[in-house]
């Protein structure tokens, strides 16, 4: 059965000039609905083919809608799984890129949180040897999902990304608030300077500006769009 899928974008933004500084690649039905309608029916066996073959669809959708002309990077999910073998790895990705003449330079891979890290220090090796090769590879939702501090505890990534169920109402928790500030005091000792994403509210606008955030992502500023580049619009 061939499976159907769409590639949708969202912009990470620098809320203190405006600039676009990637879009990400978000994975669709075809209609918009959410990736859990595409993803949740995959068998396991075929799952990383899948992955691949969502990040291949991504970089020729956003070669068509010309994304290099605008200066941001590309922002595609990974499976950790997928990173040891060769035939759906991050770099076999690079490769089809490069025929497909997207500047590789301006791909940026997030190790999604959507599936366990079993072993940190082998996957660190790994991502370490790729990073070598002059790959860019960034760290999702650091704050929950699966294992994320050990895998930094032995690995540098180039980038990192504070989810939503971190940030969400910071403004009106002053718990919540300390601990995004830990966060951020945490992946600062690493030598990060992190995306947030999942901003809604001019309220977690300015209180992560407090803390000194300027990469940011989420609905205040645009929401994912089928077919186009969203621009996004700070308040």
């Amino acid at each position: 059965m061939t499976l159907r899928f769409a590639t949708a974008f969202q912009p990470i933004v620098d809320v203190d000039t405006g600039r676009t500084l990637a879009q990400e690649a978000l994975v669709r039905g075809m209609g918009g609905e959410s990736a859990g309608s595409v993803l949740d029916g995959i068998a396991l066996a075929d799952r990383y083919r899948v992955d691949a073959e969502i990040r291949r669809a991504a970089v020729a959708e956003a070669l068509r809608l010309g994304l290099p002309a605008t200066g941001a990077s590309l922002t595609l999910n990974i499976f950790p799984g997928c990173i040891g073998q060769p035939q759906y790895c991050a770099a076999d990705t690079v490769t089809e890129a490069e025929a497909l003449g997207f500047p590789v330079d301006r791909l940026v891979f997030e190790i999604s949180e959507m599936e366990p890290v079993e072993d940190p220090e082998s996957l660190a090796r790994s991502l370490t040897e790729l990073q070598r090769r002059g790959l860019r590879i960034a760290l999702d939702d650091v704050g929950t999902g699966h294992a994320r501090i050990p895998l930094l505890m032995v690995w540098r990534p180039d980038g990192a990304k504070i989810a939503r169920e971190v940030i969400m109402g910071l403004d009106r928790d002053e718990t919540r608030f300390e601990r995004v500030r830990e966060t951020l005091e945490q992946l600062a000792a690493f030598g990060m300077a992190p995306v947030v994403e999942g901003i809604e509210t001019r309220g977690e606008l300015a209180a992560l500006r407090r803390l000194g955030v300027r990469a940011m992502q989420g609905y205040l500023f645009a929401k994912p769009a089928l077919g186009a580049l969203p621009v996004p619009v700070v308040p």
